[in-house]
């Protein structure tokens, strides 16, 4: 699910989008050197299955990605042509934007590494910082720039990584994205195909190395509570179930007002609680706090839901 920028790094985002001027900008800089964000990429068509597969030989291990097999940061190019390295503050902010599905992959990555990887390739003016957001575009001054090194840093990037990030794009993203945008026509695709409609998501990522999860890892379960409401319960896989990824996924439906929800039970680190949270058809997460025990999921979600339902 999404994470959310600290208080202090909005307003600096906010004053810099409102106001371009030195003391602004020294100010999120400083901000962002401290922090991890967020790059949308792609894995390249042409990756040799059998390097990928070295590039996972020590699972949960961080390690190089063999030249070829990476994960490629996308860049975006606006209509005079001037292209752009995304540099995003959190997941919610890549959310914000239409077309988020063309991102399978999102790295974690030092905001410094970004800077360092742009000054490296030619043909980007600079970064840009929420682009569906804020847009900020920082130009690089490559004259003052560090020399760059002769072979590029590589990404790192464990196996454990890859598919809680593959994961996790799709819970939180994706998904809800189709959810959103498609509704009744496809919340009736995802109840019939069930499993079959989800593995499809993981087509592109998993293209060169083979799918970890199968239409049978999924367990469906459809409630029909009200006239005003529809509960549709999905078990996700074990496999690759790290913290942040989801235990179980809810998806209600209005069908008089023709209006999806989508809830989720995020696994938490050892020694916490599970979280229940919600994405809005906004993109925006809500943090319902410690999820309820089990066997009384449902009626948490149902009591949200006629909630919603209820309110005019």
């Amino acid at each position: 699910m999404p994470q959310s920028e600290s208080k202090e790094l909005l307003e600096a985002l906010d004053a810099m989008k409102n106001e371009k001027n030195k003391e602004n900008a020294e100010r999120l800089t400083k901000l962002l050197e401290k922090i991890q964000v967020f790059v949308p990429a792609v894995m390249p068509e042409d990756t040799d299955p059998g390097i990928l597969k070295e590039m996972y030989g020590k699972p949960d291990t961080p390690q190089p990605v063999p030249e070829g097999a990476r994960p490629v940061p996308c860049i975006l190019q606006n209509e005079a042509g001037q292209r752009f390295f995304p540099i995003f503050t959190s997941n919610e902010q890549i959310n914000i934007g239409k077309g988020t599905e063309q991102y399978p992959i999102t790295l974690n990555m030092p905001f410094k590494s970004c800077l360092d990887f742009i000054v490296q390739v030619n043909g980007i003016e600079g970064a840009v910082i929420n682009p569906y957001s804020h847009n900020i575009i920082m130009n690089i001054n490559r004259e003052e720039a560090p020399a760059a090194p002769k072979e590029p840093q590589q990404i790192q990037i464990s196996e454990q990584e890859f598919h809680a990030l593959v994961r996790r794009q799709m819970e939180s993203a994706i998904l809800p994205g189709r959810i959103f945008t498609k509704g009744e026509e496809f919340i009736e695709d995802l109840c019939n195909r069930k499993g079959e409609c989800l593995v499809e998501f993981f087509e592109e990522p998993y293209a060169q190395v083979g799918c970890p999860y199968e239409a049978d890892d999924y367990d469906f379960m459809t409630l029909r509570i009200s006239d005003t409401l529809q509960l549709t319960r999905i078990s996700m896989p074990d496999e690759n179930l790290y913290p942040g990824t989801a235990e179980t996924l809810f998806v209600t439906w209005n069908p008089e007002e023709k209006k999806a929800g989508y809830f989720g039970i995020l696994k938490a680190p050892r020694g916490e609680f599970n979280k229940l949270m919600e994405i809005t058809s906004e993109g925006k997460a809500i943090d319902h706090g410690d999820a309820p025990g089990e066997g009384n999921e449902l009626q948490s979600i149902i009591d949200i839901a006629s909630a919603k339902n209820g309110s005019k």
